[in-house]
């Protein structure tokens, strides 16, 4: 049989009160034990120093239910019962113990296991201290919430800013007892222009793991509260989706909620306790550059997002994501003549160059390689060319752009006015089903999907409401078709910024064929590419930076306007002797000694003769 032990357990809650405080319990403990003739000498003293009492997780805690469940213990006494837990899984504990042989005693508040009436004690003892904790909670977050309306600091600041306190004498208000000194925040500087670098390269068109490896690479600063060293791509979906970054702060928007064990989880409040401020001097982000980032965000949603039935696992169909994040300037453009399969980027040996994927998986018998610099190079001259050489497209596409510029904003007053009576229709229907099921109507699975509905159609239609606005007319106005042309021209001097040049690009072409040139005889030649131009989305890529989001928004995709023709690029040319061998081999049926041969082409008698052999001998097996 194990041996039973008088044991003292005392607690307290956080490093902001007394040290000494374990010490005062055990005195008071000790004392209330001699004068109930109970031997404390020997007892056996367990301690959480800076531990919440709702949480079961304690060191000292865990100790006691392991002892209490090997029978170890004969009394457990506590200065008062919250010491030993604030939570409600007080009975519970109290319960075993005495089931395990044991006997509880609370000096302070007089119960005693050993008494009648313990349990209803222990009770009421559970509730108080438990309705104290929640008490305490709401009296904090009445005092933070009072703060933020005050335009103060909660401690609710994200990376980019940083709190100081408001009154020059803080350090003395500090050093005193009272109330503390007050804090506001303010802007980072330093931290800020992190911020907006994220942001930049975000809507530039990098992934938030490239961005994050960036950040890491460029030694970039995580704040003061930062754990570990490095950066997360969750830290930077943090920081895009945060709307803090443009004066607008949302505080309080989830409460703490623990289960018996202590465990916690954050659950959303109710909407009427959320407090949001306009904080306009605190905006770090411009409005067109987060609207972007927004969009952009959506886009990605829509792709790699979870889809009704899924697993949270993730998608379940294949997704191509090159075909957002580009790992070259050409890849899903490039693509074979021969059998129409995209050009695979690869790299080998320092070389890089794009070859057939048909090829790779046997559908294809074309084996040839893309250069890729050289390719990637020629491509991006061709369309900055394309564009200085020819003035009347670009004004016929400008002209097209107004045109519809204006026609788009002339519909956006009725479009608002159509989604706003919907708007009116969907909440009323919300308010009457909520109305029924509040009122004591059949909660059924149908009513509740119905509801999930209409909030879904709702947030849409206020979405589409806040996007829709009509633009002024310093909005439509737009950059000079001089501007366009040095804008597409610049993309040539932007090849260091692949992932910037390859969106441009598939937004200008609709796809670069490539096919082998290969001179008859020979197994190597050049490559040619064809570009295949989509004159508006050309356009619409060069000029979209210069107008604001909602602007662009009017614009359609894509519009019927004159298309350049296609062009050719050869990346090579035919060696001398591929040029001269079907003279050759003629001159040679015609007769023409190889010494008069040699004259004319200038080359000497090796290179004039494997010329017309490789020729011939192609022609035959031809």
């Amino acid at each position: 049989m194990s041996r039973k032990y008088v044991v003292i357990y005392s607690r307290f809650s956080s490093e902001m009160q007394r040290a000494e405080s374990c010490d005062d319990q055990e005195r008071e403990v000790r004392s209330a034990l001699e004068r109930r003739g109970i031997e404390s000498q020997d007892a056996i003293v367990i301690r959480d120093e800076a531990e919440s009492g709702t949480k079961s997780d304690r060191a000292g805690f865990q100790r006691l239910i392991a002892m209490r469940n090997a029978g170890e213990i004969a009394i457990l006494v506590v200065d008062d019962q919250s010491r030993l837990t604030r939570g409600e899984n007080a009975l519970a504990f109290i319960k075993d113990l005495v089931f395990s042989g044991g006997r509880f005693l609370s000096t302070s508040e007089n119960i005693d296991t050993g008494e009648t009436g313990w349990e209803l004690k222990v009770k009421v003892m559970e509730l108080h201290h438990g309705e104290t904790i929640r008490g305490l909670r709401e009296k904090v977050r009445r005092g933070q919430s009072g703060r933020v309306l005050a335009d103060d600091s909660a401690g609710d600041y994200p990376f980019g800013y940083e709190s100081f306190y408001r009154d020059p004498d803080w350090q003395q208000q500090l050093a005193r007892r009272g109330p503390k000194p007050k804090k506001g925040i303010r802007i980072n500087d330093n931290l800020a222009e992190w911020v907006r670098k994220i942001f930049a390269w975000f809507v530039g068109g990098q992934s938030t793991n490239a961005i994050a490896r960036r950040l890491t690479k460029e030694g970039a600063p995580k704040g003061n509260r930062a754990t570990t060293a490095g950066w997360h791509p969750q830290q930077v979906h943090r920081i895009l989706t945060n709307p803090k970054y443009v004066g607008l702060w949302r505080w309080g928007e989830t409460t703490t909620i623990r289960d018996s064990r202590g465990r916690t989880k954050q659950i959303p409040v109710a909407a009427g306790d959320v407090v949001t401020r306009e904080r306009p001097l605190l905006r770090i982000v411009d409005q067109d550059v987060w609207d972007r980032a927004q969009l952009r965000l959506r886009e990605l949603q829509d792709v790699f997002g979870q889809k009704p039935g899924q697993a949270k696992r993730g998608p379940k169909a294949p997704i191509n994501s090159t075909a957002l994040y580009p790992r070259s300037i050409l890849g899903n453009v490039l693509r074979c003549a021969s059998c129409g399969q995209v050009m695979w980027y690869k790299g080998s040996g320092g070389r890089r160059y794009y070859s057939c994927s048909g090829y790779t998986n046997s559908r294809c018998d074309q084996s040839f390689q893309v250069p890729a610099d050289v390719a990637e190079t020629a491509v991006v001259n061709a369309i900055s060319h394309l564009v200085a050489g020819w003035p009347e497209w670009i004004r016929e596409v400008h002209a097209r752009l107004k045109e519809q510029l204006i026609r788009a904003a002339k519909q956006i007053p009725v479009a608002r006015a159509e989604d706003e009576r919907r708007l009116a229709d969907r909440s009323k229907q919300r308010d009457n089903l909520v109305d029924a099921l509040s009122q004591g109507g059949a909660a059924s699975s149908g009513i509740v999907n119905r509801i999930t509905t209409i909030e879904r159609e709702i947030a849409e239609i206020e979405a589409r409401l806040e996007s829709q606005l009509l633009p002024s007319e310093k909005d439509l106005e737009l950059p000079s078709e001089q501007w366009v042309r040095e804008q597409i021209a610049d993309w040539s001097q932007s090849l260091s910024d692949r992932q910037k040049v390859a969106m441009a690009i598939r937004e200008a072409l609709k796809q670069i064929d490539a096919r082998p040139v290969i001179a008859p005889g020979k197994k190597r030649g050049y490559v040619e590419l064809t570009l295949h131009y989509q004159a508006w989305e050309l356009f619409r890529t060069a000029i979209g930076k210069a107008m604001p989001l909602s602007v662009q928004n009017l614009l359609p995709k894509t519009q019927d306007v004159s298309a350049p023709p296609m062009e050719v690029i050869a990346l090579g040319e035919p060696t001398a002797m591929d040029r001269w061998a079907p003279e050759i081999a003629r001159w040679r049926e015609e007769g023409v000694i190889w010494e008069e041969i040699v004259r004319r082409t200038g080359m000497d008698l090796n290179r004039v003769y494997l010329a017309w052999k490789r020729y011939t001998e192609a022609e035959k097996s031809a």
